[in-house]
């Protein structure tokens, strides 16, 4: 299939992120060093996908870059390597008797706590439809929002859909869990190509629509968890790793 021909499959594209990164990764390889073609390209999918922080994060990596084609295979590589599911496994407490809450469930906090059989899990109902959600592969209670709050949770796991160190984008219906759960440890867990410059996220935030989510600071979560383990909301800004792309910043 040609590179063309791909985009506009790609555009149409409607799974979830991980398979929409790779083939754009592998698409985007295609073009060479023809930068004015690949500004083009990344803005297309871009305006498509607006709310796909994994997108935005490998495009401007890409578009930044002196090899696109290498650029976009690092990329890839990076993203295989995240530790965020380890380390979030990792610094649950243990032993700990309480339940655990998480909005839906999402790719990377399902494969953490995949692999912590001892906790007690809530999967508290999201009507989120954009986000990508797997059917849980552990014995898990499935509640709504007002069961949730009778069981006493003393976390809730929310994971972004794409994060700047001041601002996030989260499943809709986060709000209102907070505030029903206002006694519980609000982690937000920031994957490492869900974090964005604050320019490049005011940017998305100006092209997804208001069904794709709702828009929280970062500063209300307790924690932030991510690659590198357990850090507070302040130490978000260190992460950042993202260039700041001003060709993606018109789309």
């Amino acid at each position: 299939m040609l590179p063309f021909e791909r985009l506009r499959y790609l555009a149409r594209y409607s799974g979830d992120d991980r398979t929409l990164v790779e083939e754009t990764a592998d698409c985007l390889a295609d073009f060479g060093n023809d930068i004015p073609q690949l500004v083009v390209s990344c803005r297309r999918l871009l305006a498509h996908h607006p709310e796909s922080g994994p997108l935005w994060w490998l495009c401007s990596r890409v578009v930044g870059a002196a090899n696109s084609a290498v650029a976009a295979r690092d990329a890839l590589r990076v993203i295989e390597k995240d530790r965020t599911a380890d380390r979030l496994a990792s610094v649950l407490p243990f032993p700990h008797d309480e339940p655990v809450a998480t909005l839906g469930w999402p790719e990377t906090i399902g494969a953490a706590l995949a692999q912590r059989p001892d906790l007690d899990i809530v999967v508290v109902r999201s009507g989120h439809g954009s986000t990508a959600q797997s059917r849980p592969d552990r014995p898990v209670r499935m509640v709504d929002e007002t069961q949730a709050m009778a069981m006493g949770c003393t976390h809730l796991l929310v994971e972004v859909l794409v994060a700047s160190p001041t601002t996030a984008l989260v499943p809709t219906g986060v709000a209102d869990l907070r505030w029903s759960l206002r006694d519980t440890e609000l982690w937000l867990v920031v994957p490492v190509d869900r974090l964005l410059p604050d320019r490049m996220v005011t940017v998305v935030r100006e092209h997804v629509d208001e069904d794709a989510g709702e828009w929280m600071p970062v500063a209300d979560a307790a924690k932030i968890a991510g690659p590198g383990g357990l850090d507070p909301p302040l130490r978000l800004a260190t992460r950042l790793e993202c260039p700041l792309a001003p060709e993606l910043l018109r789309l």
